[in-house]
């Protein structure tokens, strides 16, 4: 058994091998200490990123991200100097002793030193591609010309609108001059199936607003907002203040 068996370690952690390299590699860390802590760390790793947050892109960040990215080359990511000289210090010592340091993958070694810089950089990567996707959802059902768009009227000049698109399977809820909910609460949207509600998602504090709705509206026949406890409720626990028909 050759050193090649250590590249298993980062498809091993996150479930990428096949039946045969499952066993292969699983027979090697019974006598592999260095692997099992390697496998260990990258899932603790990969466990952490379900804990970012997502937050509101800016509207130009599509169209920068866009624009830049036919010109703009893209750089290796720089650690930091103490990282820097452990990585001098391992290979050295793996000069001394003659070891053949392991071919780890290209996704691997970038996912490395995205942790060696550490978890702020690694929470902004995923934020920021999973706002372009959101965006760009969000703009083709704004986009679709076969989309339906209704909008309800609020006292004092608020308004809430609701695009639709059946094709997509999505619906975009745009709001204008909403005021804050009353303290402890939350705005939740709602679709309607029949009788009853599914969650869409909660709203933010911004009085103008345009929020991706979680769920298939493809089969929606209408758009609610509630007023919930805040973080959101299972069912909805008070009378809709806007009901907006999309079928």
């Amino acid at each position: 058994m050759n050193d090649d068996i250590h590249t298993l370690s980062g498809a091993y952690a996150v479930d990428a091998v096949d039946d045969l390299e499952r066993v292969r590699f699983e027979k090697h860390l019974s006598a592999c200490s260095e692997c099992v802590a390697e496998v260990d760390s990258l899932r603790a790793a990969a466990g952490q990123l379900g804990y970012l947050a997502e937050v509101t892109p800016p509207a130009r960040l599509r169209e920068q991200v866009l624009r830049d990215i036919a010109k703009v080359r893209p750089l290796p990511p720089q650690a930091t100097a103490e990282a820097s000289a452990r990585i001098e210090i391992t290979r050295q010592s793996l000069r001394e002793t003659g070891r053949r340091p392991r071919r780890f993958p290209t996704w691997l070694a970038a996912a490395a030193a995205v942790i060696v810089i550490g978890s702020g950089a690694t929470a902004v990567a995923v934020q920021h591609n999973n706002q372009v996707q959101t965006q760009t959802v969000a703009e083709s059902v704004l986009a679709d010309p076969n989309a339906s768009r209704k909008t309800q009227a609020f006292p004092g000049g608020a308004s809430a609108e609701v695009v639709a698109s059946k094709s997509l399977g999505k619906a975009v809820l745009v709001t204008h001059g909403i005021a804050n909910a009353p303290a402890g609460k939350v705005y939740q949207a709602w679709f309607q199936h029949g009788e009853s509600f599914t969650s869409a998602g909660i709203m933010s504090s911004r009085a103008d607003q345009t929020l991706l709705l979680d769920g298939d509206a493809s089969t929606a026949s209408a758009v609610g907002i509630t007023v919930e406890p805040e973080g959101g409720s299972s069912s909805p626990t008070s009378a809709p203040l806007a009901l907006i028909t999309i079928a």
